[in-house]
């Protein structure tokens, strides 16, 4: 919203500049977006006063005069055809600038015109932007003495562009702004002064009848009736202040109307009565078909949910919105009838929206304006009205008042420990009633206060808290903030695993699947057989209405999901398959407990799978196929990321999906993490792969478990390690877990690692035999280990070995 200082000034006394004034507004909550204060541009125009003035010897309209511009006399010609002798001027000295319309400046210099030096020029009222007037110069009240500077007569006007936020109708007009300064600077508002003449004979209502709607949205609606009105150009004071807020004069009494809305925040219209069909006028409903044109000259159609003023039986108004073309107030217009009401501001806000037409009436009516001011504002124009235009204001009004208009202020109740609680700043009673009574409530005792009808935000205790903070000044409130410690919110432990699963598996060279949350019956069968209660994966629960037999039911493992994956990328992207998904497995319940159990029971699990070419080596003709070892070695390297250490074991209970030579189980301890291995020739037939194709499929679950348990620092040795090597003949059937099992229970002192370095089978060795030869690591926390403490370690590890007959050392 734009606001004049000059303006403000008619309200409260603000002996204060533009600046102090403009720091003030933003400090108590009305921010100044921007300011326009043009006076700055003309500070060196001085008041003079013209000695005499002569006819140019060269020219026959221009002047040659002399001037006291009150220190001293020079001379000045002058082209404008009202310049004489005894007249006080505005004077633009050497080194006084004048804007320009093209935004450059003229400066003032000493200049020879038709060989007849000037030494300044005397102003027209366009020259010094007080209108567009430049039939001649400026010509002021004798009684101001030379070289008063211009700017102080008051001329020039400051107005600031003010951001309102929707909650403060009120300072939508000149005086509710200017309450809010007068209680900022403690100062009195000033009272409206104005004086209405009614005309006692003849009433109101004998020349117009109302008649409202109930329940239409105008709960309050006032007319008065003017009579004998001389519609002309609107006073200098009267345009100059509705131009300084950017609104263009149209006559007296439209500009009436327009200073009312601005200067108090009550919209006004006014009627020509000479135009309004029969004498009766009525706020309804609009009808199915009716059609208006308003004042900018657009036709509407309305509808029956749009209020609208009839002149009997036709629309002439928009309620709240705009007017009509048809009654418009107009030179020949002689009879007035002024409107001042109360709409709904939801049936404004839903119209104006509608018509695509937003009026500075509008825009006040949506945000809700003071339920008491209908009458004093129409009083107060008719006032003005008789002041700018004559006519004689008939006695009374023709009104109505709803049952649904607000008839009793809101009463709010506050406590001054609630204040110091949340400013931080303890104040008084009466501090406090001082505040509060400076913006308009009413103290009722007991620090309980009566709400101003203009005042619709404020409901709560901690509405009047917050305009007590206004008014103390937000700089004057302590920001000490407390100290704490501010942790974030930890993430839950199923998603921080979710995440160093998706960068492990995806800086390891797999790629993740995001499937739909459905899978195969058919394909969940291909996987775990027919539906049994041994394995509970083989009986998926079905959909009741699935999109498709592909989607028919819920998945119970992740396996049937990616190796559908793995088919489809054989078909479309041939040599090599990496792929992983993190997501969840759901079972179904026997029972229900109650309501409340979902029926289902989910489980996060994880599954990863390579088939196709595993990797080209440099001196290989062909890429190589997937083997157990890699599916084995990436699982071991993933968990080993995770910081858990984990074992593949031979599996006890047989995986029907997985190669039965090749599957083992992942395990920590004595946890089983869940089954690896290469998939069944048969599983791969039934999903049409031909890939030799590996994975794992492990139960996040149990893998959060194992996260749980407390990591302890183990220092390492700083001394040199020593190493031996063993190399015996076992049973091609032995395996490497079984030896190293043998080789952990032997408790050999010193002995820290245990590697194998290689297996052997061919010439030397028996059919059904093996050569292993293993790696062993001695290494001391406190010292550096002899050969002698070394060998003697490694001979009675020698020594148990050869005992066993199922190693035989070479």
């Amino acid at each position: 919203m734009k606001v004049s200082l000059n303006w403000l000034r008619r309200h409260v006394d603000l002996p204060e500049s533009a600046e102090e004034v403009s720091k003030a507004l933003t400090s108590i909550g009305l921010e100044v977006e921007g300011m326009e204060e043009p006076a700055k541009q003309y500070e060196k125009l001085v008041v003079a006063k013209v000695l005499t003035c002569e006819a140019h010897p060269d020219s026959d309209h221009l002047h040659v005069t002399t001037v006291d511009d009150g220190k001293e006399t020079i001379q000045v010609v002058c082209g404008a055809p009202n310049v004489a002798a005894g007249q006080t001027v505005v004077l633009a000295p050497i080194g006084a600038e004048l804007p320009l319309p093209d935004g450059k400046s003229l400066k003032m210099k000493k200049s020879k015109i038709r060989g007849v030096e000037s030494f300044g020029m005397i102003c027209a009222e366009d020259e010094i932007g007080l209108s567009d007037d430049h039939g001649g110069i400026l010509v002021l009240d004798d009684k101001i003495p030379a070289g008063t500077q211009f700017i102080s007569l008051g001329f020039y006007d400051a107005t600031y562009e003010l951001n309102v936020t929707p909650n403060r109708p009120d300072a939508l007009s000149h005086r509710g702004v200017a309450r809010e300064l007068a209680a900022k600077f403690d100062r009195p508002l000033k009272p409206l002064a104005y004086t209405l003449t009614e005309d006692a004979s003849k009433e109101a209502a004998s020349e117009i009848k109302l008649t409202v709607e109930p329940g239409s949205g105008c709960s309050r609606y006032v007319g008065r009736v003017i009579e004998n009105v001389k519609v002309a150009p609107s006073p200098a004071w009267l345009s100059r202040l509705l131009k300084s807020v950017g609104m263009n004069s149209v006559n007296n009494v439209v500009d009436v109307t327009n200073f009312i809305l601005m200067d108090v925040g009550q919209p006004l219209h006014s009627f020509d009565m000479a135009k309004l069909n029969g004498a009766e006028v009525v706020v309804r409903k609009a009808k199915p078909g009716e059609k208006i044109e308003t004042l900018d000259h657009k036709e509407h159609e309305l509808t029956t949910n749009d209020l609208v003023i009839c002149d009997g039986d036709r629309p002439s108004c928009v309620a709240g919105v705009m007017g009509g073309v048809e009654s418009e107030i107009t030179d020949t217009t002689t009879q007035v009838f002024l409107e001042s009401a109360w709409f709904n501001p939801t049936v404004v806000r839903k119209q104006a929206h509608r018509l695509c037409t937003s009026t500075d009436s509008s825009y006040r009516f949506e945000r809700g304006i003071d339920y008491t001011m209908q009458r004093e504002a129409d009083d107060y124009a008719c006032a003005l009205i008789q002041e700018v235009a004559g006519g004689n204001v008939l006695k009374g009004t023709v009104e109505y008042t709803g049952e649904d208009h607000q008839k009793e202020p809101f009463v709010v109740t506050l406590r001054a420990s609630r204040v110091t609680k949340v400013l931080g700043i303890t104040l008084s009673e009466d501090e406090i009633t001082k505040y509060l009574t400076g913006i308009g409530l009413k103290h009722l005792g007991n620090m309980t206060f009566e709400i101003p009808p203009y005042r619709p935000d404020l409901e709560r205790e901690v509405d009047l808290i917050e305009e007590v903070a206004r008014l103390v000044g937000f700089d004057n409130i302590p920001y000490d903030v407390p100290s704490f410690k501010i942790k974030p919110n930890d993430l839950p432990a199923e998603e921080v695993l979710g995440r160093r699963i998706r960068y492990t598996l995806s800086s390891m060279g797999l790629h993740e699947c995001i499937s739909l949350r459905f899978t195969s019956a058919a394909n969940t069968q291909a996987v775990f057989g027919e539906p049994n209660d041994a394995d509970p994966r083989s009986k998926p629960a079905k959909l009741l209405n699935p999109l498709s037999e592909d989607l028919g039911c819920v998945p119970t493992s992740l396996i049937p999901i990616l190796l559908k994956s793995v088919a489809d990328n054989e078909k479309n992207r041939p040599g090599s398959v990496r792929l992983f998904e993190n997501s969840k497995a759901q079972f179904q319940n026997a029972e229900r407990k109650d309501d409340r159990d979902p029926g289902f029971t989910e489980k996060p699990i994880l599954c990863a799978v390579i088939a196709g070419h595993w990797k080209m080596e440099a001196l290989d003709d062909k890429p190589r196929d997937v083997e157990f070892g890699d599916i084995k070695g990436l699982a071991i390297s993933f968990f080993k990321r995770l910081g858990l250490p984990v074992e593949v074991r031979s599996a006890e209970q047989k995986e029907k999906f997985l190669h039965p030579g090749k599957q083992a189980v992942i395990m920590s301890g004595s946890t089983v993490f869940g089954s690896i291995g290469m998939v069944h020739p048969a599983v791969l037939k039934a999903f049409d792969i031909s890939y030799a194709t590996a994975l794992f499929e492990v139960d996040l679950e149990k893998v959060l478990k194992a996260q749980e348990k407390k990591v302890v620092f183990k220092p390492f040795s700083r001394q040199v390690f020593t190493t031996r090597d063993i190399s015996m003949i076992v049973a091609e059937r032995m395996t490497n877990e079984a030896i190293l099992e043998k080789l952990n229970s032997f408790k050999v002192k010193n002995l820290v690692k245990v590697e194998l370095k290689s297996v052997y089978q061919g010439v030397g060795i028996l059919p059904g035999q093996k050569n292993m030869v293993y790696s062993f690591t001695y290494q001391s926390m406190t010292e550096t280990l002899t050969d002698e403490v070394v060998n003697k370690a490694h001979d009675k590890l020698r020594e148990k070995l050869s005992a066993d007959s199922e190693i035989t050392l070479r």
